[in-house]
């Protein structure tokens, strides 16, 4: 392998796994020297982040420039999408983002809204998926119909107040089953990220930067 293609496709890995098994290990070592190090790391990560969010604006602008060049279905939207960042990030340097700023006032007066929108857009679907998960043709549909339903009729004030033992039933269902699933899906989810991550710095996962074809 070339030096050039060991440096492009090999030490990001080797970095990687360098930096990953030592925020690993520091959590065991409580050594000052070690926790310094690990202080530098973080002061490290903050200009990352905006290098990586400038990647992915770069990366935002150039998918939409080249939809405008070809001019591929709906490429207006794409002009739409590029003059609102730049007139984001024009207004931003040059007013600041402070309270009170046009900055702040064209978030909170535009993108606000639209967030909310899409958001209400969003719960037609959930209510739609909601709707034929809750379809008693099983006995675990059925409690979960039963279940859903008992915990929204609790959170009815006239009906809790004629109902008490609903209320009783809702918080049996929010405090033990809801929390054993939540937290399942949650232990879940970690060992999956524990998992990609260790993959990721052993160098199991090479898909990152393999190059095309191979």
């Amino acid at each position: 392998m070339a030096v050039k293609d060991w440096i492009t496709y090999r030490l990001p890995y080797v970095v990687m796994a360098v930096l990953g098994l030592f925020m690993i290990i520091q959590y065991y070592i409580p050594h000052h020297a070690v926790q310094a190090q690990r202080q530098m790391l973080l002061q490290w990560k903050q200009p990352l982040n905006g290098f990586i969010i400038l990647l992915a604006v770069g990366g935002i602008a150039t998918a939409h420039i080249r939809k405008i060049y070809r001019q591929e279905k709906r490429w207006g939207y794409s002009v739409i999408t590029l003059t609102a960042m730049a007139a984001m990030i024009f207004v931003g340097f040059a007013f600041g983002v402070q309270d009170g700023s046009v900055f702040s006032d064209w978030f909170k007066y535009l993108i606000t809204p639209i967030e909310a929108t899409m958001f209400s857009l969003l719960a037609f679907y959930v209510g739609s998926a909601a709707f034929r998960a809750f379809r008693a043709r099983s006995a675990s549909a059925t409690v979960l119909l039963v279940s859903a339903i008992s915990v929204m009729l609790a959170l009815i004030p006239a009906v809790s107040a004629h109902i008490p033992l609903l209320s009783d039933v809702s918080a049996f269902i929010l405090k033990y089953p809801n929390t054993a699933a939540k937290r399942a899906i949650l232990i879940g989810v970690s060992l999956g990220a524990i998992s990609l991550a260790l993959k990721t710095i052993l160098g199991i996962d090479r898909t990152l930067l393999e190059r095309e074809g191979k």
